[in-house]
C-alpha cells in the first residue's frame, strides 16, 4: 500500500508539472505585430484580410462585406497582438486587434467562423476611428466613473461588428459549398431590423456569459438612447466607408432570416441572477 500511494502522489505531480510547463508554454506564445498596409505576406492578418478580399471567377466579391473590411484596413498600420484568450477577440482601442494564439498564421483562416471573427474586431477598429466618445469611444484612456476607463466599447458597437462578421461567415460558408446557416441569418435579420435597443439587447441574450456585454447594458440604461446614434446600422456602416452594394447585400441576406424580439424584462431576468462585473 505504502509503495502504491508514493506511485499515486508521483503520478499526481508529474501530472501537475505537466500542466504548469503547458500554461508556460502558453504565455510564451505570446506574440505582438504590425499588419502594414499593402497586406504584406507574413504580417500577422494578411491570411484573414486576403480570404476576407477573395473574388469568384467573374471577379465580383466572395463577401462583399469582407472586401470592404480588407478595403479599409489596407492603408491602416494595425498592431495585432495573439494571447491566449480561449478563442475570443477583441479591439481594445485604435488601430489595436487581439486574437487568440491559435489565430495566427493559417489558424485565422481555419473556418468562416474565424475570418467572421477576424472581420468582426476589424469593424471594432473602424468604429474607434469615428473617435465619438459617446457612441463610438476610442477605447483611450478617459476617467469616467459611469463607463470603462480604458477599452471603453457600448453594446450597439457589437450590433454592427457582428452584422460585419455574420455576412462574412454566410458568404464564406455558401462559396464553400455549405448551405446558409438558418441562426445566423436570423441573427442578421435582428441585429439589421429597425428596433436598434432590440437588436443591442439580442446581443446580451445571445451571449449572456459575455461580461462586457452585461457591463455595458447596466451603463447604457443609465444614459439617453442607450448610447446608440441617431441613422441606423446602414447609415454607420456608410460613415465607416462600407459601399452601396455591401449595404444592399447585408440586406439581402438579412431579408431570408426571421427577426427575433427580445423583451427588456427577458434580459433583466437573464441578469439578475449574473454577478454584475465591477
Amino acid at each position: 500500500m505504502p509503495a502504491a500511494g508514493t506511485a499515486g502522489k508521483k503520478c499526481f505531480q508529474l501530472h501537475i508539472l505537466r500542466s504548469l510547463i503547458a500554461r508556460i508554454r502558453e504565455v510564451l506564445s505570446i506574440s505582438l505585430r504590425v499588419q502594414r498596409p499593402g497586406l504584406p505576406q507574413g504580417d500577422p492578418l494578411t491570411p484573414a484580410l486576403q480570404a476576407m478580399a477573395a473574388t469568384a471567377p467573374g471577379g465580383k466579391p466572395v463577401s462583399p462585406a469582407g472586401a470592404e473590411v480588407a478595403r479599409l484596413i489596407d492603408p491602416l498600420r494595425v498592431r495585432a497582438a495573439f494571447l491566449p484568450t480561449r478563442g475570443s477577440g477583441v479591439a481594445p482601442w485604435r488601430r489595436w486587434i487581439i486574437l487568440g494564439t491559435s489565430y495566427r498564421g493559417e489558424g485565422q483562416v481555419r473556418s468562416a467562423t474565424r475570418i467572421g471573427l477576424v472581420a468582426h474586431e476589424l469593424t471594432h477598429l473602424l468604429q474607434r476611428d469615428l473617435d465619438d466618445p459617446q457612441h463610438w469611444p476610442s477605447g483611450s484612456l478617459r476617467l469616467f466613473t459611469s463607463r470603462r476607463w480604458l477599452g471603453d466599447s457600448t453594446n450597439y458597437m457589437e450590433v454592427l461588428a457582428y452584422i460585419v462578421g455574420s455576412s462574412v461567415e454566410l458568404d464564406l460558408l455558401r462559396s464553400g459549398g455549405a448551405s446558409a446557416s438558418q441562426p445566423l441569418l436570423d441573427r442578421l435579420a435582428t441585429l439589421s431590423g429597425g428596433d436598434a435597443a432590440n437588436a443591442a439587447r439580442y446581443v446580451v441574450k445571445s451571449f449572456s456569459s459575455n461580461a462586457i456585454y452585461r457591463r455595458n447594458h447596466r451603463v447604457e440604461a443609465r444614459w439617453p438612447q442607450g448610447r446608440i446614434p441617431p441613422g441606423g446600422w446602414a447609415y454607420w456602416l456608410g460613415q465607416m466607408g462600407f459601399g452601396q452594394v455591401c449595404l444592399d447585400h447585408i440586406r439581402g441576406q438579412a431579408a431570408l432570416g426571421s427577426l427575433q424580439f427580445v423583451e427588456p424584462e427577458e434580459v433583466e431576468r437573464l441578469l439578475g441572477g449574473a454577478r454584475q462585473p465591477g
